[in-house]
């Protein structure tokens, strides 16, 4: 029964492309969500049956193809990382479809994005519950095979040199990997690839570091990841995201590409979590990621670069945990922080539908009269993201910075004080966004904010259920993820053994939450001071003509000097 759960987002896909000249809109659009919900369910079942084996390590496998004259055996594997990814996946990929319906019944673009959407649900799950090369090139390939199908949906066919370089590259660092896993292994099977690197004693010193070759080769695929997902950042290429009108292209990119890079990372983690110099490379890379971000977070007003750049920063962070060695840490805060990020992302798609498109937040304002619904909602979603007491962001916070706190790694007190320092960006930028579009003036097309009305029912539904899922599912899972037994049971899950167990004793560890929480109150009451108060001191006519004041107020205000 399992291999429904690739059968249905593939038909949803054909059904799309053979008959959409020959059924109605509407119906099309019924039956993808029928099999969407079909999918999403079957998923629930396998996570369900997943979590009530009574194995060490839950884990079963689905025969595709057994030819034992050949020495073939393709299996699909599920276990809890699969699983769990699979359960988003495809309510991510439901959400969205009945969000396209409601918010935009006779748009073409997003018709033909939901056209092409079960193709990417398809390549994704192909992708993680592969156990062999093959499946796993594919998979990859089918998403790559989507989102370009998606790009080319755009009126602007603009194109880049620079794209077409760098995903040739990253084409090239793909196969390159794989192949060069299969020669050192000598097998496309996962089982037998994790058990070969024991065997493999090939070291190469790199400026005092010492990497293995499947080190090495795995950094190497995780790299072209990293450079095909770079074309979304370049502007005024077709994968662009501000050239869409529609919110959704964001919403694929962070609801099916992020949950592939944590895959990359976290599928070949039994090659590489032994060497600390290997960590210490992921590390440093979370590091310099994360500080893109942020930077680039600061100066920005455009909501869609603004999501872009938080889920960004988000996957930088994980990318920290991962090299500090904290993954169930990982796996649970990569579930709250997507949430979170679907809230608001389906929140202000609303919004900046009902503005006429609108992405700039300074031409928002004073919408929570408007919208206050909306207002709740952001406001649900930035507070867990931000780890505030007692959402399920809180949760997972709590958790990587317990699990951070009891390492013996160097520069401890450095990576805490980073964390400290995003807490504080992450927490100004939340509150900036919410000051400038709900509590700021209003800078609205005037014609449209009286046109303004909250979102219909059946989007503040889907909302509400994400609400609710946001407030409850941490503490509900929090057992799964916490103490000695979900330390033991994501290691033996992610890398095949149960070491570097940690006991977690929280007491010991409170100055790092209440410092934490304190951080993230005087980012909230900076973005209030410089957002709410700061502007309304901007009409002194005494205060304008000061040159400081002034240089200020540009800086780091959303003042208007035209009014």
């Amino acid at each position: 029964m399992e291999i429904l759960l690739f059968i249905f987002p593939l038909l949803s896909f054909l059904l799309f492309q053979f008959f959409n000249q020959k059924i109605r809109s509407e119906i099309l659009y019924a039956v993808n969500i029928f099999l969407f919900g079909l999918s999403f369910l079957l998923s629930l079942y396998i996570f369900i049956k997943i979590l009530n084996l009574d194995n060490d390590l839950p884990l079963f496998f689905y025969s595709l193809i057994k030819l034992e004259n050949l020495f073939i055996d393709w299996k699909l594997r599920f276990d809890l990382l699969v699983s769990g990814l699979t359960v988003l996946v495809t309510f991510i990929g439901l959400l969205i479809t009945v969000y396209s319906i409601n918010l935009s019944k006779n748009n073409i673009i997003n018709f033909q994005i939901n056209s092409c959407l079960p193709l990417s649900i398809f390549g994704l799950l192909v992708l993680i519950s592969s156990n062999n090369l093959i499946q796993f090139f594919l998979g990859w390939y089918i998403i790559i095979l989507s989102s370009y199908f998606i790009s080319n949906i755009s009126e602007k066919k603009v194109d880049s040199r620079n794209v077409f370089f760098e995903n040739r590259i990253s084409d090239l660092c793909f196969f390159l990997s794989l192949y060069f896993i299969y020669i050192f292994s000598n097998s496309i099977n996962f089982d037998v690839i994790f058990k070969s690197f024991q065997i493999i004693e090939n070291k190469i010193t790199i400026l005092n570091k010492t990497f293995s070759s499947f080190q090495i080769i795995i950094f190497i695929l995780f790299f072209s990841f990293l450079l095909r997902f770079r074309q979304f950042y370049i502007s005024d290429s077709r994968y662009d995201l501000l050239k869409f009108d529609s919110s959704l292209y964001s919403l694929i990119l962070y609801g099916l590409y992020f949950p592939v890079g944590l895959y990359f990372v976290l599928r070949f983690l039994t090659l590489t979590h032994i060497s600390l110099d290997y960590s210490h490379v992921i590390l440093i890379l979370g590091f310099i990621l994360s500080l893109i971000f942020m930077f680039l977070l600061i100066r920005s007003y455009n909501l869609k670069k603004l999501f872009l750049y938080i889920a960004s920063a988000q996957f930088s962070i994980l990318l920290i945990a991962v090299g500090s060695k904290l993954y169930n840490s990982v796996v649970f805060h990569f579930f709250t922080s997507t949430i979170s990020l679907l809230i608001l992302s389906l929140s202000f798609g609303i919004i900046s539908h009902k503005l006429n498109n609108e992405q700039d937040i300074r031409k928002m304002g004073n919408l929570i009269v408007k919208c206050p619904s909306m207002f709740l909602f952001i406001l649900i979603g930035f507070i867990s993201l931000l780890g505030i007491p007692y959402f399920s962001g809180f949760y997972s916070n709590q958790l990587f910075l317990s699990q951070l706190s009891l390492i013996n790694i160097e520069h401890y007190y450095l990576i805490i004080s980073y964390c400290f320092l995003y807490s504080f960006i992450i927490s100004y930028i939340s509150f900036k966004i919410i000051l400038i579009v709900f509590l700021g003036q209003n800078n609205c097309n005037i014609h449209l904010y009286n046109k303004i009305k909250d979102g219909s029912y059946n989007l503040r539904f889907i909302l509400l259920v994400l609400s609710v899922l946001i407030i409850f599912s941490g503490w509900y899972f929090n057992n799964l993820f916490s103490g000695n037994f979900g330390e033991n049971l994501w290691r033996l899950v992610l890398v095949g053994g149960t070491r570097f167990s940690l006991n977690h004793n929280l007491d010991n560890n409170q100055w790092i939450f209440e410092t934490r929480n304190i951080v993230c109150y005087i980012g909230i009451f900076l973005a209030f001071l410089n957002y709410l108060i700061i502007p309304k001191l901007g009409d002194n006519l005494r205060l304008k003509n000061n040159k400081l004041f002034k240089y200020y107020l540009k800086s780091f205000t959303s003042y208007d000097f035209n009014r």
